[in-house]
């Protein structure tokens, strides 16, 4: 018996740290962790109380014709408002509360950089530029028009 000794204070050891780990799991794991799949079921109805932020393109449209219109027609037809112009909610809801930013001209180049950069990943025929070699200095913008760029 005395030889075994030591194999039982390392037993009772293990058991105490997985009792200790299984008590810190149920205070510290939310309860509705599991219920409908791995994360945090509340998490749903929490997220769905948040303020929405995104108005969506179908709400710049009827304010903003000719801009939808133009887009609609060029290449940049994919690409919704927001993505450029930020979260419009606010504006979509009250007009003169927010005005929707827009790239500033020094901005531009880095702006469209975002997307145009060349890159191995993107499709070949995706419209790339070194931002570096193509026209340095100059706005984007001048050249190629946001709405309607070619």
């Amino acid at each position: 018996m005395k030889d075994i000794r030591h194999l039982l204070h390392v037993a009772a050891a293990f058991v105490v740290v997985i009792i200790g780990f299984l008590i810190a799991r149920h205070l510290v794991v939310p309860k509705s962790f599991g219920r409908i799949g791995h994360y945090r079921a509340d998490a749903v109805d929490e997220i769905k109380a948040l303020p929405l932020r995104y108005a969506g393109e179908q709400a710049c449209a009827p304010c903003h014709r000719a801009q939808a219109k133009a887009k609609a027609s060029s290449r940049h037809k994919g690409i919704r408002c927001e993505s450029c112009h930020g979260a419009l909610q606010a504006h979509a809801e009250a007009p003169s509360s927010l005005k929707p930013a827009k790239p500033k001209e020094g901005e531009m180049r880095a702006f469209c950089a975002r997307c145009h950069e060349k890159n191995l990943s993107r499709p070949a025929k995706f419209p790339q530029v070194d931002p570096r070699e193509h026209n340095p200095g100059v706005a984007c913008s001048q050249c190629h028009p946001p709405h309607q760029p070619k």
